[in-house]
């Protein structure tokens, strides 16, 4: 059903970089206005003058970080810092990261993913969009003609038969490895084989996707491909992204909690009696004596079990379980959103910042349970609603139902760094006929 292709990929060229981990970073939409100062100085390479350029007060329509973006992109390719593969390759991709004191290791495989609209069931969103990022990625892919970050995609495989063909490419070197500032090991296998990647071809093409992060990306670059002539340029029908299998044992998802800022005192009665109507309370104390282990343990039974999800002020910490049922693919952030913060509260309306901006609106994200309670001990946010764990497979199957669960409702960890591979719609080679 989902239709991808082998492509011929751009990475840096390691006789001229030789820290490869010195030029990647994290996806644009969790980059603080700090990090993207630091990742500009780190190295004049770093993918971050593509992916997330710096504006400035003499911008101008001929001038701008967009067009600059582009123009750096083809002085980096003429000076052979950036290289094209010659060949069409799928390419693995093995993550290593640390979670509460274990090493993991999630697998993806990054290929050419066909542009198909939501309506065709193919590729499924599961969160809602703003237009404000949407605009500012198009105009990026309008002037570059490249995605320089993957987007992460879910594709159903509890046995984890992707297996067979990554054990295909485990006794080789990898083609480049990368540690970044984090910690985090990335490394790239390429997998040039015709019979294998016919054989992944065909094994995708067996399963519809589901977006897990990306989704601004993805209806960008459809976006894009419905006003390209596909004739012309082939490749605009395609999106750089890494699959992950739903049984890969280092997937993880992560809550996002929410963080409420600058109610006025009507909201604030609002969200008092909404709470009074639809839920139980299970008061667990001051926010300042709560027992962290314990709460976010009676958070993760209480979430599948009833949709509940924490809720903490200054003066008080407590559970709050739904007196409704929940239907069958309700999950605790759907249930928060559709009976707490609705309209007229009016805490969704497009244009929030996240809450580590300098000036941050009424809702706020983050997937730090610590985070979210010093927010409120700091008298930084007045409230914190704090969801437990959720399952892929319920996420799955609410995308399957047509179900869109509301902007930032999970975190997929660790997120994909850019700069690793990128692909440009020019030179990707997605138009060949596979042999």
């Amino acid at each position: 059903m989902a239709v991808i292709k082998p492509f011929k990929g751009i990475s840096y060229n390691q006789a001229e970089i030789k820290d490869l981990g010195s030029i990647i970073t994290p996806p644009y939409d969790v980059i603080s206005p700090e990090e993207q100062q630091q990742l500009h100085t780190k190295n004049p390479y770093n993918i971050i003058r593509l992916e997330y350029g710096k504006s400035s007060a003499e911008d101008n329509a001929l001038d701008n970080r967009y067009t600059r973006a582009a123009e750096t992109f083809q002085q980096w390719l003429n000076k052979k810092i950036l290289r094209p593969d010659r060949a069409r390759n799928y390419y693995f991709h093995e993550q290593t990261f640390q979670r509460q004191g274990q090493t993991m290791t999630r697998t993806g495989i990054m290929a050419a993913l066909k542009l198909e609209p939501y309506s065709s069931g193919l590729v499924l969103p599961h969160e809602l969009t703003m237009a404000g990022p949407k605009e500012d990625r198009f105009k990026l892919l309008e002037h570059s003609g490249a995605n320089f970050s993957p987007i992460f995609i879910l594709f159903p495989d509890p046995e984890q038969q992707v297996k067979t063909y990554r054990k295909q490419i485990l006794n080789r070197r990898p083609a480049f490895e990368a540690r970044d500032s984090s910690g985090q090991a990335h490394r790239i296998w390429p997998l040039d084989d015709p019979n294998l990647q016919a054989g992944l071809t065909a094994f995708m093409a067996a399963r519809p996707v589901l977006i897990a992060d990306g989704h601004h990306r993805y209806e960008t670059a459809l976006r894009y491909s419905q006003k390209t002539n596909l004739n012309c340029l082939p490749g605009a029908g395609y999106i750089l992204a890494t699959l992950v299998g739903s049984g890969d044992p280092g997937l993880l998802l992560l809550p996002a909690h929410r963080l409420v800022y600058g109610l006025q005192r009507k909201e604030s009665e609002l969200i008092n009696r909404r709470i009074e109507r639809e839920f139980n309370y299970l008061d667990r104390g001051r926010p300042e004596n709560l027992d962290r282990e314990a709460f976010i343990k009676e958070l993760d039974r209480l979430g599948p079990e009833s949709g509940g999800f924490g809720y903490i002020t200054a003066f008080r910490a407590g559970l709050l379980v739904p007196k409704r049922k929940p239907g069958r693919v309700d999950l605790p952030v759907t249930i928060l959103h559709d009976r707490l913060l609705k309209p007229p509260l009016d805490l969704e309306k497009p244009g929030f910042r996240p809450p580590n901006g300098d000036n941050p609106d009424l809702l706020g994200f983050t997937a730090d349970f610590s985070q979210a309670l010093g927010a409120v001990l700091d008298k930084k946010a007045e409230a914190a609603f704090i969801i437990g764990f959720m399952s892929v497979s319920k996420v799955l199957e609410r995308a399957r139902n047509g179900r869109l669960m509301p902007r930032k409702s999970t975190y997929f960890y660790p997120k994909l760094p850019g700069g690793l591979i990128l692909y440009h719609m020019k030179t990707g080679g997605v138009d060949l006929p596979h042999l």
